[in-house]
């Protein structure tokens, strides 16, 4: 559940809004369990249409040891969505963003002595994503989205020695729980709450393969290796705010 502190590659989490209708925004707060943070808006100015900026950082170091991992990253997208029935919210964006960031981490075997390493990575990247949601009533509703992030480095470097590695394609799954607070039908409630499980894994590496890592360059193993992490959120509809509600409507 937890992203451990040799994360070197930061996956940010899918996107999956909850626009439903145009001049309808969302801006949301996220803190992964190991500490890092995302914060995101997403706006939709017509029918269909949605408009996203995220940014992610972290800063940690581990009391006791010269670990540390420091970071930031961000994403600018475009997106559509629809409503499938009553019930169902279907969508799909894609666009680009930067990160850079900086690890050092301890490590040691059995009958080992304990070794640092040292990354140094800035890439572009570019991503696409599909998400569905769920929504059982006023109160819950749940969901998965799909990405894709394509990454191509500017800058890698492993101990201070270049790595042989220009671009690595992620695969990157993630499933959600979400209640909307308030008053009225889940179309004006102001707050929502998610929480999130996702993974990120490289397209063609699997980790378990020994041979694999052994005839990779040195530090490349560290990066390409599967991702797991929680997030907790909090989002708030502005526009809800400023919503009135038809004459009659009970919110049920």
């Amino acid at each position: 559940m937890l992203l451990p502190s040799c994360v070197v590659y930061m996956p940010m989490q899918c996107a999956a809004p909850q626009i439903t209708d145009k001049n309808q925004v969302e801006i949301t707060g996220s803190t992964f369990l190991n500490g890092r943070f995302d914060i995101a808006s997403t706006y939709s100015p017509v029918k269909h249409l949605l408009v996203r900026a995220a940014y992610s950082a972290v800063s940690n170091d581990t009391t006791g040891t010269e670990d540390y991992s420091c970071g930031k990253q961000y994403d600018l997208g475009l997106g559509t969505y629809w409503r499938v029935g009553d019930k169902w919210l279907v969508g799909a964006l894609g666009g680009f963003g930067t990160a850079q960031s900086q690890v050092a981490y301890t490590s040691s075997g059995f009958l080992s002595r304990v070794s640092q390493s040292k990354y140094d990575l800035h890439y572009n990247k570019r991503f696409g994503e599909i998400y569905g949601t769920f929504q059982a009533n006023n109160l819950f509703s749940t969901g998965a989205a799909f990405r894709v992030t394509q990454a191509n480095f500017t800058r890698l470097t492993f101990d201070y020695q270049p790595v042989e590695l220009t671009s690595m394609t992620r695969i990157e799954p993630m499933g959600f729980v979400r209640l909307r607070v308030g008053k009225g039908s889940f179309e004006e409630r102001p707050v929502q709450f998610q929480v999130a499980m996702g993974t990120s894994s490289t397209a063609g590496f699997n980790e378990r393969d020994v041979n694999s890592y052994g005839h990779l360059p040195e530090g490349v193993y560290a990066l390409k290796r599967d991702r797991y992490y929680t997030t907790i959120s909090v989002t708030l509809f502005p526009h809800c705010l400023f919503r009135k509600s038809p004459l009659g409507n009970n919110g049920q």
